[in-house]
């Protein structure tokens, strides 16, 4: 059986933003190269660690088996980088009929070598965190840029192009493609003893409603749900959504660990407006007990929302006007005020004259008692005339007060 030699080791990449027209492209420190909103997902692992989450150990000479899955068919392209900077191309090779064919079907965990494979792959010096990473994409990929078969009999293809010129090679290649069309994934694990400390912890990002983008210390880590890799320590995560509220924490990145970073995001209350107008115009307004202006108001910001407008305006009844606020609209609010009618009293000296308000006849004054109520008058200043036959005409200028009773008594002489 053949035994093929490889390595895979890390070193730190800044994260950082890459923009193109097509997409946006992640470079992360755990992940190098990540679509920040993939269409399906891709899954790579060691046999040491089935979950992909953990960072595995192996010793100089030991086997490894990589195994890839993906939700959706796709091509497959698995790639290891070295402590001393070699990339090596796992998948497609030349070894078997099965390394050739990188098309993957949805959901069968495929694993390499195969497990009928006459070769098998054994960890090999340079000792450090080793990563093999996986690409998946609907459609074939050029990868020459990333690694190359140096002769026809070559295995396997290689490059000397480091993981930083690997992460800005394979920006490159995936970058004309949709956002839908491709996604990656990293697995991770050490070659000899295992550090103290984890050299990365991850934190899961998730929040309500999802789609929000997040930045770690500035640094765009794509949108939520987004699982983002970093060095131990303490870090800043902001997320923003459109029509939400923006929010930050501070978390802290644990070695070795994935910690949950959830939040609940809050909507924008966007303010409203309401138009207050009045007739006759002049009135005071309250909204909510809270004197407003004079009608007409003009547009008046109100948080969405029901509320309670009054009305006062001298002579006038009080009137109360419920409206509502919707956000983003100008709610126009008109109020017809109704004038509270006064009461006049005539008190004569004559029983049965004739009394007239303004000309037209209210009535006559009852004979004994020398009383007539007219209600229903119109606040201001009506003309008062009293008539009897034999006696000298009344004629006065009374003003009618609102909501009140006005007292005129009259008396009238013999002619």
């Amino acid at each position: 059986m053949h035994r093929l030699r490889i390595a895979l080791a890390l070193t730190l990449v800044f994260a950082a933003l890459a923009t193109a027209a097509a997409q946006r492209i992640v470079i992360s420190p755990r992940a190098i190269v990540v679509n920040p909103q993939p269409a399906f997902d891709v899954e790579v692992f060691v046999d040491r660690d089935p979950s992909g989450r953990s960072a595995p150990s192996y010793a100089v000479g030991d086997s490894i088996e990589i195994g890839v899955r993906v939700a959706e068919d796709a091509f497959v392209y698995l790639f290891s980088i070295s402590a001393g900077g070699e990339v090596v191309q796992i998948l497609p090779n030349r070894f078997d009929d099965a390394g050739r064919d990188n098309f993957l079907r949805a959901n069968r965990t495929a694993y390499f070598p195969p497990r009928d494979a006459r070769y098998s792959f054994v960890i090999d010096p340079p000792t450090g965190l080793a990563k093999v990473i996986a690409v998946a994409s609907k459609s074939e990929l050029d990868t020459r840029t990333l690694a190359r078969f140096a002769t026809e009999r070559d295995f396997q293809a290689t490059s000397q192009i480091g993981e930083e010129g690997f992460a800005r090679a394979l920006s490159i290649v995936v970058r004309p493609l949709p956002q839908q069309e491709w996604v990656t994934s990293t697995a991770l694990y050490y070659v000899g003893r295992a550090p103290a400390q984890a050299a990365y912890g991850s934190l899961a990002i998730e929040s309500t409603p999802r789609g929000a983008e997040v930045r770690v210390d500035g640094d765009f880590a794509g949108f939520t749900p987004v699982v983002w890799g970093d060095r131990p320590g303490n870090v800043t995560v902001e997320v923003e959504l459109d029509g939400f509220q923006s929010e930050s924490r501070r978390v802290q990145v644990r070695p070795g660990a994935i910690t949950d970073v959830n939040f609940n995001l809050r909507p924008v209350v966007r303010e409203g407006r309401a138009n207050f107008t009045s007739d006759p115009r002049g009135a005071d307004l309250y909204v909510e007990g809270r004197f407003i202006g004079s009608t007409p108001t003009g547009p008046i910001e109100l948080l969405p929302g029901t509320y309670s407008a009054r009305y006062e305006l001298p002579g006038y009844g009080t009137e109360t006007v419920r409206f509502t606020v919707r956000e983003g609209r100008t709610t126009e609010v008109n109020q017809v005020l109704r004038r509270v009618a006064g009461t006049l009293e005539v008190v004569g000296n004559v029983g049965n004259a004739r009394v007239f308000i303004d000309g037209h006849e209210v009535g006559r004054l009852a004979s004994g008692t020398g009383r007539l109520v007219i209600s229903e008058l119109e606040p201001g200043r009506v003309e008062l005339v009293v008539l009897a036959p034999g006696y000298e005409t009344y004629r006065e200028i009374v003003r009618i007060e609102a909501g009140r009773t006005v007292v005129q008594r009259v008396s009238q002489s013999r002619r």
